[in-house]
């Protein structure tokens, strides 16, 4: 079975393979490896980076199969996404296994491999699918260890821990989760009966970021001090309560009601299992998942609630989901047994309704999964395009906010990594920040005409800067030079996504690129 939930994950990824990059951390990520592989030395554009080193290490291997195998580099960041992904798939089955039964586990399983944010980010070279691998695994082996009351697996449990952390700098808020998993589970028999906890635990996880700690060391003089450090964050790091309690309510709002939670459906399957286990008495599960997601929200509370951000916690909400879809399952097969319905017509029919039922946030994640794919392609051809033909080598590309990447704490920081700048081969400036341009020189515009028609859902300023753009087209004497249009979205997964649950966009997302500049 798990050979199938991994075919399904792979499967259901490969139309959006290719040799793509897409924003800012997926380009910086590569870019980070490519220094690797020429230099040996960790650096993104230059300059050290703000980024852990994890995601970039894992990088190499891929290119360097790529390069093997006389693909296009960028091919290693669909795999790279797809290799850890399929490993999270794999874990999230087996902790099912483990805790529930192995109906949950599969069940639990294919809700990752489908939901839409670990779907998206894992057909790029982010951090998220390579973190969240490392964290299932430590918990499994974790569970593993107290069975096994095996040295090795409290190693590798707090070993893949540390590893997490150099994915992804956040994952240092579960380094409480197995104490207090221990303890209220009332497992303390295992810091008595296993003496060596302490030190097995602390090398492990010691192991696990050793390759920071050096990183850190051989670009600062000082392991412990991380790339953020480069970045002034004085004025963000305020108390601020109003904040946090707001931010609080967004994280319960999207565990209850979006897609990629699968709610609000998935949520009254999981209150059913929640009452089950309440009832049952079963304190492991609820003193593992309950501190799991505490912790997993905390950074997201402080720091902005984002889909990706809430990774780390839909393997346990996603299970909870599954035991109680399964528990409804074996309520209706016994429910049925005693009006003499056979049970193979019962699993059918349960088959057929879940599906219906949970096809439309399927359908939602190819939706956009489709739509991220066409705008990734397109634009690059418009940017390399542009690049191209610019004969002034000192021309920058003026461009929207989301295809510039800059922001202030970018801009302070110097920072200019972008998937625009990556294959135009100029320096991008932003739409938003028009103090950055030059007063004179030869200077391109690179936009995306889809975002100016109309109100457009994911940019709220999109009018003021179609405004901006058409002012700098008059300022600027420009003429139309290229459009490039990418494939529609699917209109009958348009129509099925009407029934998801999430606020419909009834657009259909077509990238239509124009790239501009001066008269001849």
């Amino acid at each position: 079975m798990l050979f199938v939930l991994l075919l399904i994950t792979v499967l259901t990824r490969i139309p959006f393979q290719g040799p793509y990059l897409y924003n800012g951390d997926p380009v910086a990520y590569f870019s980070g490896a490519e220094s690797l592989l020429e230099s040996g030395k960790y650096l993104i554009d230059g300059k050290t980076p703000i980024w852990p080193i994890g995601t970039s290490l894992t990088l190499v291997p891929f290119i360097v199969l790529s390069q093997l195998f006389s693909a296009a580099p960028e091919a290693a960041a669909f795999w790279h996404g797809v290799f850890f992904i399929s490993l999270a798939v794999a874990f999230t089955y087996l902790l099912g296994k483990r805790i529930f039964s192995p109906a949950t586990g599969i069940v639990g399983a294919l809700f990752l491999s489908l939901a839409e944010s670990p779907f998206i980010h894992s057909i790029n070279s982010a951090s998220d699918p390579g973190s969240l691998a490392m964290l299932l695994g430590a918990i499994y082996l974790m569970l593993l260890f107290l069975d096994t009351q095996s040295p090795r697996d409290l190693f590798l449990s707090f070993f893949l821990l540390g590893i997490a952390f150099v994915f992804r700098w956040n994952y240092v808020f579960f380094l409480p989760l197995f104490i207090i998993y221990l303890i209220g589970d009332r497992r303390i028999w295992a810091f008595h009966l296993y003496p060596s906890f302490w030190l097995l635990g602390f090398f492990g996880f010691l192991s696990g970021i050793a390759i920071q700690l050096i990183t850190n060391f051989n670009q600062f003089g000082n392991p412990l001090m991380i790339g953020y450090g480069q970045l002034d964050y004085s004025e963000q790091f305020v108390f601020d309560i109003f904040v946090y309690l707001k931010n609080i309510i967004r994280v319960i709002y999207r565990m209850l009601f979006t897609w990629d939670f699968f709610s609000p459906l998935l949520a009254m399957f999981g209150v059913l299992a929640i009452i089950g286990l309440w009832k049952e008495k079963r304190r492991d599960v609820l003193w593992l998942f309950m501190p799991w997601v505490v912790l997993g929200a905390l950074s997201v509370i402080y720091f902005g609630v984002k889909p990706r951000l809430l990774i780390p916690i839909m393997p346990p909400m996603f299970l909870i989901g599954a035991e109680g879809v399964v528990r409804a399952f074996f309520a209706l097969r016994n429910s049925l047994s005693l009006h003499n319905v056979s049970p193979r017509m019962t699993v059918i029919g349960f088959v057929l309704m879940g599906a219906i039922l949970f096809s439309p946030m399927f359908v939602r994640t190819l939706l956009h999964a489709h739509g991220h794919f066409e705008d990734k392609v397109v634009m690059q051809k418009a940017f390399r395009w542009a690049g191209e033909q610019m004969e002034d080598k000192e021309s920058n590309i003026i461009t929207q906010p989301f295809y510039a990447g800059q922001n202030a704490d970018w801009l302070r920081a110097g920072w200019d990594v972008w998937a625009s700048k990556r294959y135009s081969g100029r320096s991008i400036k932003s739409l938003e920040f028009p103090e950055t341009w030059r007063e004179i020189g030869d200077d391109w515009a690179v936009i995306n005409r889809f975002w100016f028609e109309g109100s457009s859902v994911a940019f709220v300023n999109s009018r003021e800067m179609s405004k901006r753009f058409d002012s700098l087209c008059t300022a600027r004497n420009y003429e139309l030079k290229l459009s490039l249009e990418g494939e529609q979205e699917p209109l009958f997964l348009k129509k099925l996504n009407m029934l998801s649950y999430y606020p419909i966009d009834f657009l259909q997302y077509q990238p239509a690129f124009e790239v501009w500049g001066p008269k001849q």
